[in-house]
């Protein structure tokens, strides 16, 4: 039996499709209430015209990912056979954009009455995810449940009533990776989310703000690299940039932006830039449109690696790689894309290795040799990295990715460890003295298609 939902954007109403809710699929688009609004995607070759394979595709990957730590143990405790059933139930309602499915019968349901950036909604399942106690489930009326990424991370309502994602890791660095990443954009003028360090229940977690208003989404990279043309890997951030550009971004804007991501992430060694860790943020209402400040960077600083495999040799990077499935070392190439060099202040390189130190010191499951070796080794890339604006400024750039200063050659093999968290009250650490404890809601609100 097929049922018919509504797509809305806060209050207003997109499309009408028609839904298959025992196998989560949806058969077609009755029809388009709103082009303006309809996600990008769902478009289907570069055009606002959604068909049943495209629905089915942005509702599915709303979900939370079958990677996610913990969620199989949740699955089959509350007795839902996937996460299509927990979207079902939950509506869809998300803190990273303002859409969700209405039944078409329910046309008393209200955005200002359901959404999470104003009514409170239950943590149970957040926990649950977080902490691999799956008896607390009760309700899926949880942002929770549209929450992206393999690492554990919930979502909380801190005392002030401000929305907080609290994020652990599984080398116990990312945490500090973040605040890292945050500190360092900073000190070179560049926009990223801030990130706090935090305990819940002995576990070490990054704390971050909900980062749009009531009005804003945000557009993941991979849904708008894939709405207008093809082309070759080596295009990759020609494709980005006009893609931008078409949907309202501004040229110079977005340019000096995606060389921000590249500067940051060649600096802090990320290496896990994916389409869904950048994009843009647009206005629903004006359909203003700006690049998203930086986020999740945990994936730096040779994040899990022995001391022995720190180096700076070429690695395998995002999102620009050159060969189809991005397999290939490509960072250093990725580095001579930058455009606008005189944009950051190089003398400010010194600096990196001993805030980084500093930082990393303070996370006992560290081990010393580990922090020295890292910050020793980000030393020489700072020296890299002025090469490499040196050759841009000789009209060289291409020759850039030929410049490590430990060849490929030479670099070991190295293997990433992986550690259980647990967690329940969160105390921040402040760069100053005082500390912030976040009192936790649990209340179950809102409805449900259950």
């Amino acid at each position: 039996m097929t049922v018919s939902r509504i797509l809305m954007c806060r209050n207003h109403p997109v499309l009408e499709f028609e839904y298959f809710p025992y196998a989560g699929y949806a058969l077609g688009c009755r029809e388009i209430y709103d082009k303006r609004r309809v996600p990008l995607g769902m478009y289907v070759d570069g055009k606002p015209e959604p068909s049943g394979e495209s629905i089915t595709r942005w509702w599915r990957g709303r979900g939370i990912p079958i990677t996610r730590d913990g969620l199989s143990a949740v699955l089959g405790a509350s007795g839902m056979p996937s996460t299509t059933e927990m979207l079902d139930r939950s509506l869809g309602l998300s803190l990273s954009d303002q859409y969700w499915v209405r039944p078409a019968e329910m046309d008393d349901l209200q955005w200002d009455t359901i959404n999470f950036f104003h009514n409170d909604f239950d943590e149970r399942l957040g926990s649950a995810l977080f902490f691999g106690n799956s008896s607390k489930i009760v309700d899926v009326n949880t942002p929770d449940v549209t929450s992206a990424g393999d690492l554990p991370k919930r979502w909380v309502i801190g005392a002030d009533g401000t929305r907080k994602l609290i994020k652990a890791g599984r080398t116990g660095q990312e945490p500090d990776n973040e605040r890292i990443a945050f500190l360092t954009a900073g000190l070179f003028g560049i926009s990223h989310l801030e990130y706090k360090i935090g305990h819940t229940r002995g576990v070490r977690v990054s704390v971050c703000d909900e980062m749009l208003s009531d009005r804003e989404e945000l557009v993941p990279g991979g849904q708008i690299m894939n709405i207008f043309r093809q082309g070759g890997p080596k295009e990759r951030k020609d494709i980005w940039i006009e893609a931008c550009t078409r949907l309202g971004a501004g040229k110079e804007e977005i340019t000096r932006a995606t060389d921000d991501s590249l500067f940051l992430d060649f600096l802090l060694r990320n290496t896990d830039r994916h389409y869904s860790n950048f994009g843009l943020i647009r206005d629903v209402e004006t359909f203003e449109i700006r690049p998203a400040p930086l986020f999740d960077s945990g994936a730096s600083l040779w994040n899990g690696m022995d001391p022995d495999c720190i180096d700076n040799s070429d690695y395998p990077s995002k999102p620009f790689w050159i060969d189809d499935y991005g397999d290939a070392n490509c960072a250093y190439w990725q580095l001579s894309l930058i455009s606008e060099w005189d944009r950051f202040d190089l003398s400010l390189l010194d600096q990196v290795p001993d805030m980084v130190k500093d930082q990393l010191s303070g996370n006992r499951r560290i081990p010393a040799d580990v922090v020295d070796s890292i910050a020793t080794t980000l030393k020489e890339r700072g020296s890299i990295i002025r090469k490499a604006r040196e050759k841009t400024a000789g009209g060289l750039s291409a020759g850039i990715g030929a410049m490590p200063l430990r060849q490929a050659a030479t670099a070991k093999s190295c293997l990433h460890t992986e550690s259980q968290s647990n967690g329940g009250e969160v105390v921040l650490e402040d760069p100053d003295p005082a500390q912030i404890t976040m009192s936790l809601k649990s209340i179950s609100t809102g409805p449900s298609l259950s």
